[in-house]
């Protein structure tokens, strides 16, 4: 009677340890796809802004059956957002390439600039008018990720208050003409070039086609702007 139940325990230490082998590959392998996504998401996302931790939100079933040696690839699908999903190319035990989806939790924190006084609407943002800082991802974090470059030389669209983190849509780029801004416009008949004195009728960076008012002419046209004194006609109106 003994001996039978020595062979039971024995057999229910074997089944254990057993247990705790699969458990441990399956949590290796889990964290070798983990490290491989977020190596393939920081190629999306700058790692010197963006600190993220990875977890598991969805793997299929045929993973459970293969080494982290059998993973050959992981890259991103679509958008980066907080359930990402991703494509993983592993081997089988035939040595036949197979593609998978796995959709992974995205949480972390992301460098920001916040305004250190406030910035009046109009404002050209200097590097002295910001600060550094950090906040925790928000759903829709990769279109809120915005680089020093640029913000610097940009141009506040409305106020905004000290200690604010400024958002892509707080600023734009300054426009090279403003709206009403006296412009020559270059049309070409023939062999001769005409200049026009006009007036554009909004805001234009260069190479823009704007509508462009030749009160003289009593006449509009649309004019690809060149510089800020000069555009070139493109249709007569």
């Amino acid at each position: 009677m003994k001996t039978r139940f020595s062979h039971i325990n024995i057999l229910i230490s074997l089944i254990l340890i057993l247990s705790a082998q699969n458990r441990l590959f399956a949590n290796d392998l889990e964290v070798q796809i983990l490290k491989l996504s977020k190596e393939a998401i920081h190629t999306v996302l700058d790692e010197s802004v963006f600190e993220l931790y990875l977890e598991k939100k969805w793997f299929p079933s045929q993973l459970n059956s293969i080494s982290s040696e059998s993973i050959v690839s992981v890259n991103v699908i679509g958008n980066i957002k907080t359930y990402s999903n991703l494509s993983i190319l592993f081997l089988d035990k035939n040595q036949t390439p197979i593609e998978k989806q796995i959709q992974v939790k995205i949480t972390g924190r992301m460098r920001v600039y916040t305004a250190k006084k406030d910035l009046q609407r109009g404002t050209i943002i200097e590097a002295e008018h910001m600060n550094e800082s950090w906040i925790s991802l928000g759903s829709n974090f990769e279109k809120n990720w915005i680089q020093l470059n640029d913000l610097i030389g940009s141009e506040t669209q409305n106020t905004i208050k000290a200690g604010r983190v400024i958002h892509l849509h707080n600023v734009k780029k300054p426009v090279l003409i403003k709206k009403g801004q006296p412009i020559e416009l270059h049309k070409r008949s023939g062999n001769l070039e005409l200049v026009i004195d006009c007036v554009t009728e909004s805001d234009a960076n260069k190479g823009e086609t704007v509508l462009i008012n030749c009160a003289n002419l009593r006449k509009k046209y649309l004019g690809q702007i060149i510089s800020d004194t000069k555009a070139v006609w493109r249709k007569s109106l």
